[in-house]
């Protein structure tokens, strides 16, 4: 299979080759949306990505740990939890994870846990598996498998490379491309009164609260790949040079983590001018202002 099998978008693609080229797979990956039976393939085929020793597009399907893959039989790539939508993972599970991470890979430099429908932790399993997230070994990679991240908590997706199974890339209004550019810009800026003038449109405008949200996921995501990968290959280019030249990856990770959530405030009908002041405090959190 090949990155092309799998219903992504462009950027999510374009992301996972410049991540496989350059050797610089985000430790955590959470895969949200399409069917069980998609993200559970796309994990796989994840995993089999990252411990690939292939020089050319990986995976390249014949060195020994691509072999290992196709037949279920690599040691270096664990799955824990059901594959099916409802079922309980106990604490127990991630303490497992947790012990086994610091255990060095067999065959190869890496070791990968897929963790199929992590929303079904519970918060003792998730702040279980948070504590070997927030400092795994160097050779643990993580795949999360959800319905939507919007089940998981803050803490897991902030510390995660979010990838959608069937997403199409979106078209988004000029109005809200600007306004979305504009706020990601003034997220940085010395004083909140520069953050809350560019966000002032949106107060009087609610429809395009959610499309605005979206553009600024995107801003906030392709400023992290530029900041990992060194490829700005976003079509927010100017907002995410300006992003990526004074945010870490961690503080990028948590500005995406705070739109996920204004979407489900949003969706939960929150009141509205409350949830225009809770983004600008939010997004001045996430980046330590």
């Amino acid at each position: 299979m090949r990155i092309d099998d799998f219903n992504l978008n462009r950027r999510e693609s374009d992301a996972l080759r410049s991540y496989a080229k350059n050797n610089t797979f985000p430790q955590t990956f959470l895969v949200e949306g399409g069917t069980l039976d998609e993200r559970v393939k796309f994990a796989r085929f994840l995993a089999n990505m990252i411990v690939c020793k292939g020089e050319d597009e990986k995976p390249c399907g014949i060195c020994p740990a691509c072999v290992k893959c196709r037949a279920n039989a690599n040691p270096d790539i664990k799955q824990y939890g059901e594959e099916k939508e409802n079922y309980t993972f106990k604490v127990e599970l991630s303490r497992q994870i947790k012990q086994d991470a610091f255990v060095i890979p067999n065959d190869s430099d890496k070791k990968v846990y897929i963790i199929t429908e992590a929303q079904n932790m519970n918060d003792s399993s998730e702040n279980a598996l948070l504590k070997i997230l927030e400092e795994p070994p160097h050779f643990d990679y993580f795949i999360l498998t959800c319905t939507s991240k919007s089940a998981m908590l803050d803490t897991i997706i902030s510390r995660a490379s979010l990838i959608s199974l069937s997403q199409a890339d979106e078209v988004y209004s000029e109005k809200c491309v600007e306004l979305a550019k504009a706020i990601a810009i003034a997220v940085c800026a010395d004083t909140e009164a520069e953050l809350l003038k560019e966000l002032s449109p949106l107060a009087g405008d609610k429809n395009s609260f959610l499309e605005t949200l979206s553009v600024l996921t995107r801003i906030f995501t392709d400023a992290l790949i530029f900041k990992q990968t060194g490829i700005n290959s976003s079509e927010f280019s100017d907002a995410t040079n300006a992003l990526c030249g004074k945010l870490s990856a961690g503080k990028l990770y948590s500005l995406t983590a705070v739109t996920g959530e204004l979407v489900r405030l949003f969706k939960q009908n929150a009141n509205y001018n409350l949830l225009i002041t809770a983004m600008s405090e939010r997004l001045r959190s996430a980046v330590g202002k």
